[in-house]
């Protein structure tokens, strides 16, 4: 997901993305439960959480962002729209971090990752962390019960908030789920178009200049043919400029391409219309200009250039290092950091287990080598790595969403985001709303509000605070029935 994902969208995502960096919170940490189906049979960890209360007027709602695939800081400096409609509100602002992901390893950045502690690390587990958490927080700050709940995510955490609001609809009163693939997994019916993903990053890649798509596939092309030989090898690595020379064989040229994947992957999801985090404005229109420089003596350089507008944004490095830039695990969309990352790790264990996203290439809607989805070669690395047996129709059997089981949710999906084929596209029931977003990448209406908004934006945001305003009031009243 993120599908968070890559080492630059867990950067990206820990960035600042607000117009102005938000306030500084209070870090607090839990005494929490390792594992809550046998509490006493385990000890207890450390899970940090982030307060932010100079908004609360003792009787406001608590905002409420779960933590996602990376260090919980990310959730806090994206959600600029939680801020703005936190202050209008009066209200008390909460994010936990998920377990095995930031500081919260419960064993450390190791031993976390020994087959005997990582099968704590599922999503079940950590919904439970989060209601502990607000739980200890209502009671701290002696928020009166009529105080509603919203729980806003973007990506992973949207996921989590559709399930936050599925799970325990008496606690959370409504969601906000940004750019949430929840119907991104394998054997899910109706399925997701093959190569959806891929499709997306493709198609807005070509706005620029719809050269650039066919440029790129002649890079692979000349990659592929050059690959053969010693000399070949040589030349891809001087002009991708590799820190270590291409080994031969198909495996490290997989690993090549897939690195090569990830960095428009990034780019496609955080092609917004402004700087942030270092990323320059509208990034894949900046990896296009960069492929249309020369001619085709300078195709790999070129497209060393394209990708290094997500691995090089600081334009420091003198090559590039694809272990610590890449980490191959069971999504395609990435993992993390380099190997050994424990956020890289957590995301593996998790794709290898209840988050199995079927994204795929085919070199026919996409630019990229075309690589099927085989279920049976992720089963093979999980049980190789890990000792699992992926379950890609847990999740969505687990959490069915549907007009009957839930309400009070927001789907939203911006279309240039390449997660969104796998959204929730249409609305459910009066109060399971799906908003698409033109001109909009990953999560872009969770962003604080800056000049460069499109439009579009603007008014998704304008709408989704409309709806939950309304949302609010008609949870305060629910909650104050339920007193009497």
């Amino acid at each position: 997901m993120m599908r968070a994902l890559s080492i630059l969208l867990v950067l990206a995502m820990a960035l600042c993305c607000l117009a102005v960096a938000p306030p500084a919170p209070q870090v607090r940490w839990f005494d929490q439960t390792l594992d809550h189906s046998n509490p006493q049979a385990h000890p207890t960890f450390k899970e940090r959480y982030l307060i932010y209360d100079k908004f609360y007027n003792g009787s406001g709602p608590i905002f409420f962002c779960p933590g996602g695939e990376s260090d919980v800081m990310a959730g806090y400096n994206h959600n600029g729209l939680m801020f703005e409609f936190g202050e209008k509100e009066g209200a008390l602002l909460l994010f936990p971090e998920h377990r095995f992901y930031g500081q919260s390893l419960p064993f450390g950045p190791v031993d976390s990752y020994t087959r005997e502690h990582v099968v704590f690390l599922t999503i079940e587990q950590a919904l439970i962390d989060y209601i502990t958490i607000l739980r200890a927080v209502r009671a701290e700050y002696s928020v009166p019960p009529t105080a509603p709940v919203i729980v806003f995510g973007g990506s992973y955490p949207g996921e989590l908030a559709a399930f936050l609001r599925f799970d325990y609809p008496f606690e959370i009163d409504a969601a906000l789920a940004a750019s949430a693939p929840l119907r991104y997994h394998q054997g899910l019916e109706p399925a997701v178009p093959a190569g959806a993903f891929f499709k997306v990053v493709t198609d807005t890649f070509a706005q620029t200049d719809n050269r650039c798509p066919g440029l790129v596939r002649q890079a692979f092309s000349r990659i592929e043919s050059l690959a053969t030989t010693p000399a070949g090898l040589a030349y891809i690595t001087s002009n991708m400029r590799l820190c270590t020379p291409l080994a031969p064989g198909s495996a490290a040229l997989r690993l090549l391409t897939l690195w090569i994947e990830n960095a428009f992957a990034l780019l496609g999801m955080i092609n917004y219309p402004y700087a942030t985090g270092g990323f320059v404005a509208h990034p894949l229109a900046a990896s296009c200009r960069a492929m249309l420089r020369g001619g085709a003596s300078t195709l790999l350089s070129n497209l060393a250039d394209a990708v290094g507008v997500a691995y090089n944004n600081t334009g420091t490095l003198s090559c590039f290092n694809i272990t610590d830039e890449y980490y191959p695990c069971a999504d395609i969309t990435g993992c993390g950091g380099g190997v050994g990352d424990p956020d890289a790790l957590s995301w593996d264990y998790q794709s290898c287990t209840q988050i199995v996203s079927n994204v795929d290439t085919n070199n026919v809607t996409d630019m990229f080598p075309a690589a099927p989805y085989s279920f049976t070669e992720i089963k093979n690395y999980c049980q190789r790595t890990w000792g699992t047996v992926p379950t890609p129709l847990a999740i969505p059997t687990r959490f069915n969403i549907t007009a009957e089981s839930a309400s009070y949710i927001i789907f939203s999906n911006g279309m240039l985001d390449p997660w969104w084929p796998g959204g929730i596209l249409t609305n459910l029931s009066p109060t399971l709303l799906a908003l698409l977003i033109p001109e909009a990448a990953h999560h872009l209406d969770l962003r604080g509000t800056t000049p460069d908004d499109p439009p579009a934006v603007t008014a998704a945001r304008q709408q989704e605070v409309a709806v939950l305003t309304q949302w609010l009031h008609d949870a305060a009243e629910r909650r104050a029935q339920r007193m009497h």
